[in-house]
């Protein structure tokens, strides 16, 4: 029998009411998907550490039997259609081997994680059971899981594993409003690492951003922030566009003498100011090189500049 057929023969996800799912280490994304998931599967059991985060995690749902284990007691836990991980990464395969051996998996049981970083290969012995593993990985922060709930809905999930578990979790997340995206295996830490850019490294951009305003005397705390505006508008315009058209300031106008005043600004700063400044830059000389608005021997000397603010980096001394 083919792998498309056996996805067709297992569980009937069109009517996944009567299909049970558990979670381990339902947190911030473990509780808010079970939440949304509740509506059209039976949430089984919710499995953390303690009993008062897995009941925390059961009040959150609104459905579930809390549980708490540690990693030497799995073998009391329940039967479950669907088991989902949402543990931290450094622990998944340990805790996914833990519940391969507890004999609460069967045969076309669905084993997922949702680690952008991690593939659904880590769940070794799996194959020989005849579980299904994948992996999906919402594109979303889910730092308050209470506007989560409300903002999930269009949410795009990667996901990668055995045909039959991606095109069940598929038809299941489609109903919470996932948009659902294919990775390859072998390239989840390259797309991760995409993500931690977009989201938690431009956390950090902002907070630089700020600290840099607050050190030119500028309070950051006015009602309106100066900066919210420019931030907003540059997102709408790049999303709206690309990079070439978005892309605006010293840099893209060739302006050799402001950025040379920018870093000499940035002399008396952390040193971790100039080298974000001079890295980020590099990459919008490369932007600018496509716009034709700077000419080729300005951009060449800003470049020099960046490189130049680039090249001590002092030793992380541990």
């Amino acid at each position: 029998m083919s792998e498309h057929m056996q996805a067709a023969n297992s569980a009937d996800f069109r009517h996944s009411k009567t299909l049970t799912l558990s979670c381990i280490g339902a947190g911030h994304v473990g509780s808010t998907l079970c939440s949304l998931l509740s509506p059209h599967v039976q949430i089984n059991q919710i499995i953390n550490r303690t009993d008062g985060s897995a009941g925390q995690a059961v009040k959150f749902i609104g459905a579930g039997e809390a549980v708490s284990i540690n990693d030497q007691s799995y073998a009391g836990l329940r039967c479950a259609d669907i088991w989902m991980l949402t543990c931290p990464d450094d622990q998944l395969q340990c805790v996914g081997d833990a519940l391969l051996s507890s004999g609460a998996l069967q045969s076309d049981n669905i084993l997922f994680h949702c680690s952008g970083a991690t593939s659904s290969t880590i769940f070794t012995k799996a194959e020989e059971m005849g579980v299904k593993v994948a992996s999906l990985h919402p594109v979303h922060s889910f730092a308050n899981p209470k506007s989560s709930l409300q903002s999930f809905a269009g949410t795009a999930c990667a996901i990668e594993g055995d045909i039959a578990a991606t095109l069940g979790l598929s038809r299941l997340f489609e109903k919470i409003g996932a948009n659902l995206f294919p990775i390859d295996s072998d390239k989840k830490s390259l797309y991760h690492a995409s993500t931690v850019m977009a989201c938690n490294n431009l956390v950090s951009l902002l907070e630089l951003s700020k600290l840099m305003l607050n050190q030119s005397g500028v309070d950051s705390k006015v009602p309106h922030n100066p900066l919210q505006a420019l931030v907003q508008q540059t997102l709408n315009n790049y999303f709206d566009t690309d990079a070439q058209s978005a892309l605006t300031g010293p840099i893209s106008r060739g302006d050799v003498n402001t950025i040379e005043t920018h870093l000499t600004a940035l002399d008396g700063a952390p040193t971790a100011w100039q080298q974000v400044y001079a890295g980020l830059g590099s990459i919008a000389v490369g932007i600018s090189t496509t716009q034709g608005k700077a000419s080729s021997e300005d951009l060449e000397k800003i470049s020099e500049l960046l490189k130049a603010a680039t090249k001590t980096i002092p030793d992380i001394k541990g």
